[in-house]
């Protein structure tokens, strides 16, 4: 599939954008072909969007009420979303790349607009963000899956990669803690876990990585079946759970209920945990070019983003508040990793799959059966699929930048199950790292980064503005001038439109009076006449470069994309000081989150032996 598939090129057209120019030095031999539509689009991005993150998020409502998560959350959806539409009207304003007929990922396209160095540190962020989420989502599939093996067979086995004595509460040795080869049943660990802090290569990790090493191998393209199948699956889990929350002992007496912030004095209360964890589900952006690159010419940018985003943050709230509030007492904080009444579940599964589920539940075998079902499945469906895109994703910015095929898979495949061996069971490890790494990379790379670009590109364009309307003659061929006017048509002034469209009537009635006064000394001789009608039309906004395309073309009446409406008119100036106060904005954000994390986490007291799948 994805290796005997031809070369994918970028289709270049006009200035700069051809086959010397930036796009024409990337490589990008067999990777995938722009076949993706609008509803894969959007299973693609709520997958990614909601995969490992979801399970969790109870555990920070319950931590820390439902105020401060709820204003993070509006406010980072709507961050993220134009982040996201800014990255991506970056990435197709790169010459030969109008209407993302080309191809360019995450990190070349910071490279075109900031540098060498800039480029370096967006390949450590985004490896950084993206092995993160890997990382997480391995654990998480990992865990489930040893829960899973457990109920089917009783128990899950695993090698002890580094055996050492761990006591019960009356200093009696778990046997299995010192053994090199046990098998625990990780679904009653109440007593505790012989497992915690050891080095396990347990069952579940293995059959977690059977099932997706083979899909990282493909394209992106390749897995759009997988994911569409991924994202039903995952939206009945979502079903069952919210449904069987309502079973818990809070909801049958009436105790349905978590305050808007929770009481400081309680160890396990805090709000550091928030930003993190918020951070961490809407960590996207930098999978998105790889989806533009392989998306279909008619599919919206605008309208795949948003949709997919609000239904995102609709479904946080519908599986973050009311798990909450069933289980407030037995949810292990993302920040404190303790919880009211221990034993403590690191997630929404983990609790599913213990004797902390409703009695309801587990006195009905069906209903049981069907809850456990829904648990088991949603890591393969939902979390495990996931895996796959991250991985894609770093393998194709690696390979874009020079690196061998099996250099990229080693690296973006499998390099995070390797890092994942020695956090699989460690005490609240998966909740630490997720605050950690969304406050450090994704913070960085999905906020910071597309800002910073848009910020670059508003200059850029308000410059090239100043120079049409004063010095129009300075573009030394007829074919500057409307790819020029087309990259700074979407914001360009009422005064300034007004500018041109006397200065190309000028010049046309120039043109018409005589064809030797081009040729003959006119300060406007690098147009011909068809090109002055269409850098004039390309001003006016009445048509963009598609004019010059044939009706067959795929992007023939295509609207180029752009993360503000043409419409509104919005000046350059006020998109760059709108950009500026979001960078500043995101850092103080994520250097405040980080502090406060690690003041919190510095006062925890660990305990091995109390680590739950």
């Amino acid at each position: 599939m994805g290796g005997s598939r031809p070369k994918s090129t970028s289709t270049l057209s006009g200035g700069s954008g051809g086959s010397g120019g930036f796009m024409g030095t990337l490589v990008h031999d067999g990777l995938g072909g722009k076949t993706i539509g609008f509803f894969a689009g959007v299973a693609l991005l709520i997958n990614n969007i909601t995969g490992p993150g979801v399970p969790s998020l109870p555990n920070m409502f319950a931590e820390a009420g439902w105020l401060f998560p709820t204003v993070c959350f509006v406010l980072v959806w709507a961050m993220s979303s134009i982040s996201t539409t800014m990255y991506c009207e970056a990435m197709r304003k790169i010459p030969g790349n109008s209407h993302f007929r080309g191809r360019i990922e995450y990190t070349s396209i910071v490279k075109y607009y900031f540098g060498r160095k800039a480029y370096v540190a967006a390949q450590i962020g985004l490896n950084g963000a993206l092995q993160s989420l890997n990382i997480i989502s391995v654990i998480q599939s990992a865990q489930v899956m040893d829960n899973a093996i457990s109920a089917i067979f009783g128990h899950s086995c695993g090698v002890n990669i580094s055996p050492f004595a761990l006591e019960y509460g009356n200093s009696t040795v778990m046997p299995e803690s010192i053994a090199g080869w046990s098998c625990i049943d990780t679904n009653h660990v109440a007593s505790g876990n012989p497992w915690g802090c050891h080095l396990i290569l347990s069952m579940g990790f293995l059959v977690a990585l059977l099932i997706t090493l083979p899909m990282g191998y493909f394209n992106l393209d390749d897995n759009m079946i997988v994911q569409v199948i991924a994202f039903v699956i995952t939206i009945l889990c979502w079903v069952i759970w919210f449904v069987c929350c309502f079973f818990s002992p809070a909801f049958a007496h009436e105790q349905w209920h978590i305050p808007a912030v929770t009481d400081s004095t309680f160890s396990w209360a805090s709000q550091a945990g928030v930003i993190g964890t918020i951070l961490f589900n809407f960590g996207f952006v930098t999978t998105v070019p790889s989806w533009v690159n392989e998306k279909k010419a008619a599919v919206s940018v605008n309208k795949v983003v948003w949709l997919s985003t609000f239904l995102c943050c609709s479904i946080f709230f519908l599986m973050g508040v009311p798990p909450a509030m069933a289980f407030q007492q037995h949810l292990a904080g993302p920040a404190t990793g303790s919880c009211d009444s221990p034993p403590c579940a690191q997630d929404l599964m983990g609790l599913y799959t213990s004797d902390l589920a409703p009695q309801t539940l587990q006195n009905s075998h069906a209903m049981h059966t069907i809850l456990l079902v829904s648990v088991y499945l949603f890591p393969v469906a939902a979390v495990l699929s996931s895996i796959p895109v991250f991985s894609i994703v770093i393998k194709y910015n690696c390979i874009e930048n020079g690196w061998s095929k099996r250099a990229a898979f080693v690296w973006g495949v499998l390099f995070p199950w390797i890092v994942a061996i020695p956090l699989l069971y460690q005490p609240d490890a998966l909740n630490q790292f997720i605050t950690f790494s969304s406050l450090i990379f994704v913070s960085f790379t999905d906020f910071i980064v597309p800002w910073g670009l848009y910020i670059i590109l508003q200059k850029q364009e308000r410059s090239e503005e100043e120079r049409l309307v004063t010095s129009p003659a300075t573009y030394g061929t007829m074919d500057e001038a409307p790819m020029m006017t087309a990259s700074v048509r979407p914001s360009l002034s009422a005064s300034t439109r007004k500018q041109l469209s006397s200065f190309s009537a000028d010049l046309s009635e120039s043109e018409e009076e005589s064809d030797n006064d081009v040729t003959q000394g006119d300060p406007h001789q690098w147009l011909s006449t068809s090109s002055s009608e269409v850098a004039l039309l390309n001003v006016q906004g009445s048509i963009d470069e598609t004019v010059t395309n044939g009706v067959g073309d795929p992007y023939h009446g295509v609207a180029e994309h752009s993360a503000l409406p043409e419409s509104w008119r919005i000046s350059p100036e006020v998109k760059l000081f709108t950009a500026a106060v979001l960078v500043v904005v995101m850092t103080v954000a994520a250097i405040a989150g980080t502090v406060l994390q690690i003041q919190t986490s510095a006062t925890i007291q660990w305990n091995c032996t109390a680590v739950a799948a």
